[in-house]
Formats: C-alpha cells, structure tokens, sequence
C-alpha cells in the first residue's frame, strides 16, 4: 500500500479518548471526541468494548458531546453530561442503564449542570449550577409551591433573563472585582452553587446561597453532609488561591469550614469506607504557579491531615482509592512521561507501580479485578486504549482511536537528543524529520517552543502531535526541548522565578546548535514559533539575536508591565517575577520581550485570538504595532471568537487556518 504524506485535512480526521471506565465484567467504557469538519464543531460518544472481542460499541448516539460520566456506586447505571437539543442547549444530566436502553435527562436547570457525583446509595446525585441572586430567590419563592414543578421554574427563570438581557443590550458594564473575564467571556453575576437531585422523584433542591462558588461537591456515606470546596473571596480581590473544604448538613443547611488550602481549586474524592477525603492543592500562596502539585489526605471522622506525595519532587494528581480504603493510586510527573504510584495509607509509603513509553492522559484502576485502564497518547498515535494488569504486569492494546487514517500515512521520525544546556544543565529535545528524509540534502529548521512555561513537551504529547507531524510533512525539521521551568525533573529545575528569558533561552539555542552540528540543517533558514509563554520566548530570542529567517510568535506574553493587570490569572506575574510593577519596575521590563523590540529585525507575523482572556490580544498589539514603527516586516494574524485555546480546543477550520498561516509565513521567507 502506498502511503501519504500528512495532509492539513487530516486534523478533522483526529480523535481522541478523554475517559475510561472498568466494568465488573472488564469490559472498559470510553468517552471518545472527534471533529466535523461540515459542521465546525466536536462532537463526543461513550463506547463500551465487547465483552469476548474487545472491540468498542458506541454506546450513546453522540448527537452532542456526551461527557464526564460517572458510574453508580453499583455500577449497573451510567451518568454523563450532554447539551442535546441544540447550539443554545445547556449540559444536563442524563442516565442509561448499563445493559442498554435510552438515556433519560433527569436535570432541566437553566445555565446548565457544571460537574456532579453520585450519592453512596446511588438514589442522588449532587450537582453544581450557576445562579445569581435573582435567580436564587425565584427558586426559594416556588420552593413553597407544591404544584410548581422544576420546568415551570425553568420557564420562568428563562423569562427572568430575557428580560434582563434586553435591559442590558446598551447598558455599560459595572466591574467589581479584580478579575471580571475568563476563557472567552465576561463573567456575569453568577456563581456555582450545590443542587441535590432524588432521582426517584426528578425533585432538585438548591443547598447553597449567596454570592460564592462552591465546586467539586460529594455526599459524605450516610447522605446527612455534603462536602465541597468554597472559593475565598478577600474584598474585591477574587483572584485568591484560598479555598475552604466545607461541611454543609441536609438538615439544616448549617456550614462548617474543616480546613483550608490553597491552589487552583480541588477534585475531591471520598474513600469507599467513606472516611477520607482526597484532593490537589499546594503547601503555600506564595508563588503557587512555580510549586510543584501536592495530594492531601483528611479524614471526616478524626480531623486528620496528611500530605501523601511529601517526599515526590513533582507534580502528582489524579488520585484514586482502592475499593478497600488501604490505598490511594495517583500519577507523577518524570522527565517526559509520567507514571502511576500508590500510597499505602496504613504504611504511609509511596511506591511506583506502571510507566511506559507514553504519557497516560487519564486512567481508572479496579484494585479488585486487578486491572487499570489508561488512556494513552503515544509517539505514533494520539489516542491509544490500554489495559494494564497489575499482579501480572501484563499490557494490553485495547483500542487505537486513528488507526484507519494513521496506517495510510508517512509519519515523521522522532528521536530524542540530549545536551548540555545553560550552566552545563542536562537538556532533553527532540528532533522531527521528514518521513521521506534525505541524509544528502539539506532542511529548514523550525524552532518550536513550549507554554507554560511549566509545561512538559514530549513525543508523546497529545496536543502537538498533528502540529508536529503536519511541519515536517512541509519539508522542515523541528526541534522542541524542556528548557529549564519545565515540570517533570523537580523543583530547582522548574523554579525560573524572574528568570523567564536569558537561562530558559541559551537551554534552547544550545539544542538547536546540537541539531546543527549532528544533522543536514540549512542554517540560513532557520525559523521559531512557540504559543503562550513560547510566545514570550519567541519575542524574546528575536529582540537578543538575529539569527532566525522569520518568527511567529503564538498567543504570548510580550510586556510583563501591562500584562498582570489585563490578564484573567492577576496573580501570576507575582507568582513568576516575585514582583508586581510597582513593587520592581525594572525587574519587570527587563523580564518583558518589548523591552528589546529596537532590536528585532526578523520578520514575524503575530498569532492571537481577540477573545484571548489569559494572555490578551493588546500583548500582541504592543509588539506588532512597534515593528511596524521601527520598520520591521511585520503582519498580525486575529482570530474573532477564539481564546487562549485557539490550538487544543477552538473552532475546527480556524485550528487549520492557524497551522496554515504559520507555514504560509515561514515557506514565503525560506529561500
């Protein structure tokens, strides 16, 4: 069979696995996402494996996106989240039984459900949904009403809001609080707030008021508390770290905070024996964004706190209890990959179970059938289903989501290289070549270079899989590292505070000298790219050497000054700089990419989106508008619609449009 290059038209094609959950009877369930192309939106399926061929079955229709599902504590019913009915449709919860059937929307709240659990016995399910005040006291005023029913209070809600929105069409926009605009929207005036659905009887009681946000909520074992986490607003500032673990009874609805912790906010996790509460967080609000992730461990019964991954220099997330409480299973980050470990609770020991050569982007282990399942992305494919037995240490393939497409492809050919970067560093990078690669001939290089900048690039890396197969499919070699700020190798390598620029980028630059050295690189076209904190060091590199044939920086970072106070995250400039503008000046306009825009003479075309909240489009503004006044070929690339995740998540045809644009500018100025 002859075989393809990569063509643009193959991302549409690209799916990917987002869950998984073992069956008693091993059989796995999957969420499965893809893309049309047609229709310029995703679209995600829950599928189960036959139980002799293993070979999956869409198990809903996957008219929307069918998401976040959650198992009965029996494991005979299955829960998830899906928006169908329509564009304008809000998530609901749906429930189908497990031997097959229709599913059943068992929740009608107006702005939609955000996450929920099961109750122990299985007969509830908590829920959050956001509300405003407004909103709020519509619901207690029909609380009373025995014949109104949840739609009738929907209905009215609905009118609530029409009405509000054509008050407000022309009306300005009073901002309160520091941080007043995320993802790609203004926040409104509501917040999440704790539901409590009975699924006999579809009757859904709201258990929280006022203006806070509560996530993450559980029922404690005998259905009389619920446990969530509560946001801690100081003032106006809602851009805190604090977070409160909370107790709210049924009957009363009396709160009781049992601790508090800082972070990004918390997945909770209740033990089987309904003893402990697992979640993420960090030991302190000081420089959060540079700690690594930590697991924590209270007990509901004793008051008992423990930090469980204390002697791991990482991040750890995702834990998971044993069906008998005795264990917590979590992942860490190593180097480019990660593995999966478990603490033992009575021996309060931490020993590492299963890595391999991929990174497990989500897992669900089954301490009594001995198995985990894991959700891959791998050098070769970006979503691979395995099954892992842990007494037998026997892998298994199960599902490889692009196997079709892949097979009729010519992949490039990835290898790793190690260096010496600043202060003699040891550095991994990785080289991309051309499928049809020519040891004789020479290529254009392109310098792609990570977010973060705590983020970890691998060969495996779901999200620049396709990114980096279509670049040398062009006809480029492409070389990405983990420069020093990249997670996976401890906390001093991580730790780049008010060191984003000149260490970071000689760890760089030394990589593709290295490249340079080993392999046929045409040095006279040289090119750099990277999104985000790439950005950042795109500008930054360009503004300190001329060295690159063009540049185009991504969704970045380019004036440290302005940037803290227009982001969505004000915090982390502080978090990175150790500094707000005011505090050290200089220190931040030193650390800012502008600040060297006399210097730039490489030709770049900016990358952004216009509804980008976490690194606003007025970064890019300020460098591209500079350029051109001092005379450098320059040209801005806008986005309307799309945030921050423009490359991982935005609109299908516009992820095509922007790897376009990047080879579009890049093959004009290879000569």
């Amino acid at each position: 069979m002859t075989k393809q290059q990569i063509l643009i038209d193959d991302l549409f094609k690209i799916k990917t696995i987002i869950n998984v959950k073992i069956l008693p009877n091993e059989q796995i369930l999957f969420e499965e996402q893809s893309m049309s192309k047609e229709k310029n939106k995703y679209f995600s399926s829950i599928y189960k494996t036959d139980k002799d061929t293993q070979t999956p079955i869409q198990f809903t229709s996957g008219i929307s996106q069918d998401k976040g599902m959650k198992l009965s504590p029996s494991k005979i019913q299955l829960a998830f989240l899906s928006a169908r009915g329509g564009d304008k449709t809000k998530n609901q919860v749906w429930i189908m039984n497990l031997d097959g059937g229709e599913s059943v929307k068992y929740t009608s709240v107006l702005n939609g459900v955000e996450s929920f659990n099961w109750s122990h016995d299985g007969k509830k399910i908590v829920f959050t949904h956001r509300v405003n005040v407004n909103e709020q006291e519509v619901e207690d005023k029909n609380k009373e009403k025995k014949d109104i029913q949840v739609d009738d209070i929907e209905l009215k809600l609905k009118k609530i809001e029409k009405e509000e929105k054509e008050k407000k069409k022309l009306d300005p926009r009073v901002v309160k609080n520091i941080v007043y605009k995320t993802g790609t929207s203004f926040l409104d005036d509501r917040y999440s707030h704790i539901y409590l659905l009975n699924l006999e009887d579809k009757k859904t009681e709201r258990i929280t008021k006022g203006e806070t946000n509560y996530s993450s909520p559980l029922m404690n074992s005998d259905n009389t508390k619920i446990i969530a986490t509560k946001h801690v607003v100081i003032g106006t500032l809602n851009d805190s770290y604090y977070h409160s673990l909370v107790e709210i009874s049924l009957e009363n609805k009396e709160e009781k905070e049992l601790r508090s912790f800082y972070g990004w906010g918390a997945d909770l996790r209740l033990s089987p024996d309904g003893q402990w509460i697992v979640y993420e967080g960090n030991e302190s609000p000081k420089n959060l964004s540079t700690q690594n992730n930590k697991i924590w461990l209270y007990n509901l019964v004793t008051g008992e706190e423990r930090q469980i991954s204390k002697t791991i220099d990482n991040d750890a997330y995702e834990p998971r209890f044993s069906y008998d409480s005795k264990n917590i299973f979590f992942l860490v980050d190593e180097w480019d990959k990660n593995m999966l470990c478990k603490y033992d609770l009575e021996n309060e020991s931490v020993v590492k179970i299963h890595s391999a050569d991929y990174v497990i982007n989500s897992y669900d282990i089954d301490t009594q059938l001995e198995l985990i399942a894991l959700n891959c992305s791998t050098a070769n494919d970006p979503s691979v289903l395995k099954i892992y037995n842990i007494v037998k240490n026997e892998e298994k393939t199960l599902w490889k989501s692009n196997q079709k497409w892949i097979e009729k492809r010519e992949l490039a050919k990835i290898t790793e290289i190690r260096y010496s970067g600043f202060n003699d560093k040891d550095i991994q990078g990785w080289l991309v070549k051309p499928s049809k690669f020519d040891k004789n001939k020479k290529y254009p290089l392109i310098l792609d270079i990570h977010g973060g900048p705590h983020t970890i690039w691998s060969p495996h890396e779901r999200s620049m899989w396709f990114e980096f197969q279509y670049f040398a499919s062009k006809g480029y070699l492409i070389f990405f590292c983990n420069p020093q700020g990249t997670s996976g190798r401890g906390y001093a390598f991580r730790d780049v505070i008010a060191n984003w620029g000149t260490e970071p980028a000689e760890d760089i630059l030394k990589g593709v000298d290295e490249v340079i050295k080993n392999e046929k690189v045409d040095t006279d076209n040289l090119f750099i790219t990277g999104g985000s904190y790439g950005g950042y060091m795109t500008a930054w590199i360009i503004g300190n050497i001329n060295r690159f044939k063009a540049a185009a920086p991504q969704r970045g970072v380019y004036n440290l000054v302005s940037f803290w106070s227009t982001t969505d995250i004000t915090q982390f400039t502080n978090d990175e700089m150790d500094a707000f503008p005011w505090e050290d000046l200089e220190k931040l306009w030193k650390e800012s990419p502008i600040a060297y825009v006399q210097n730039i003479t490489t030709p770049t075309r900016f990358i952004h989106s216009e509804n980008d909240y976490r690194c606003p489009i007025s970064q890019a503004e300020e460098m591209f508008s500079s350029l051109l006044k001092l005379g450098v070929e320059a040209d801005f690339v806008r986005y309307p619609e799309e945030g921050h995740e423009l490359s991982r998540s935005g609109k299908p045809t516009r992820m095509k449009d922007r790897l376009k644009k990047i080879v579009e500018w890049f093959d004009k100025h290879n000569n």
